[in-house]
C-alpha cells in the first residue's frame, strides 16, 4: 500500500482435486485501482481495491486457469495466474548461489520443488525428498516452512509443504565441488528421478583461529 511499485497477489492454489463444483474463497491483494477474476476465461466480477483490505471472490471450482488482472487508471498494468498443474514428473533443485567460499563457514541455501511434466511447481506436493551428499562440504540444516513439522532439522530427507523444501549445504575448508542428489523413496510416491546439483567452493583467506 506504501509503495511505488505496483503489486498483484492472487490466493490459493488452484488445485482441489475431487471438489468440482464446490464454492472456492478466492483472495487478492493488491495496491491498484481494481481488479477483475478469470476462471478458463470467464469473468468471475471486478472490484475496486479498497486501501488496507483484501478483495475477495467466492469462484465454483473447476480445473483449469484462475487469473487476476489489475487495472490502473483504466489500463491493465499486471496479469497473475494460478494454473491447475498435472501429477508430479520430476526434482528440482534451485541454489541461491553456485560458487561459495571454502572458508568453513559459508554458505549456499538450495530450493527443492516437485515439477509436472510441463515444468510447473506443484504447490500440493508433499513428497519427502531424501538427500546425499559428497565432495567439499555438508549438509546441515533442512527446512519446509511448515510451523508444525515435527521432522528433524538436522537429517538428511524433508518432506515438502506447499511443495517446497529448502537445504542449507556450508563448505569445508578445502576448494573443490559439493554435490548435492535428492531422490525420492517409492513411499509416499511416487518415485521421482533422483536429480544432482554442483556448488563450487573457492579458495578463500581463513579468518586465523582465536
Amino acid at each position: 500500500m506504501w509503495g511505488n511499485e505496483p503489486v498483484l497477489h492472487l490466493f490459493p492454489h488452484w488445485n482441489w482435486e475431487e471438489r468440482e463444483g464446490e464454492v472456492i474463497r478466492v483472495w487478492v491483494h493488491s495496491n491498484l485501482d481494481e481488479v477483475e477474476v478469470f476462471l478458463n476465461g470467464a469473468s468471475q466480477g471486478k472490484q475496486k481495491v479498497e486501501p488496507l483490505k483484501h478483495l475477495e471472490w467466492k469462484v465454483k471450482y473447476e480445473p483449469g486457469t484462475l487469473e487476476a488482472r489489475g487495472s490502473k487508471g483504466g489500463k491493465v498494468v499486471l496479469t497473475e495466474k494460478r494454473e491447475t498443474t498435472g501429477k508430479a514428473a520430476t526434482l528440482k533443485m534451485t541454489a541461491d548461489r553456485t560458487e561459495i567460499n571454502a572458508d568453513g563457514q559459508d554458505v549456499a541455501v538450495v530450493r527443492v520443488e516437485v515439477l509436472d511434466s510441463e515444468g510447473r511447481h506443484i504447490p500440493t506436493a508433499d513428497n519427502m525428498i531424501s538427500f546425499k551428499v559428497s565432495g567439499e562440504g555438508a549438509l546441515i540444516g533442512v527446512g519446509n516452512g511448515d510451523p508444525n513439522c515435527q521432522e528433524s532439522d538436522k537429517e538428511p530427507k524433508r518432506s515438502l509443504f506447499n511443495g517446497l523444501a529448502q537445504v542449507i549445504l556450508q563448505a569445508s575448508k578445502s576448494p573443490g565441488t559439493i554435490v548435492l542428489e535428492a531422490y525420492t523413496q517409492p513411499w509416499p510416491g511416487p518415485k521421482l528421478p533422483s536429480v544432482t546439483m554442483k556448488i563450487t567452493t573457492k579458495k578463500a583467506n581463513l579468518t586465523p583461529e582465536v
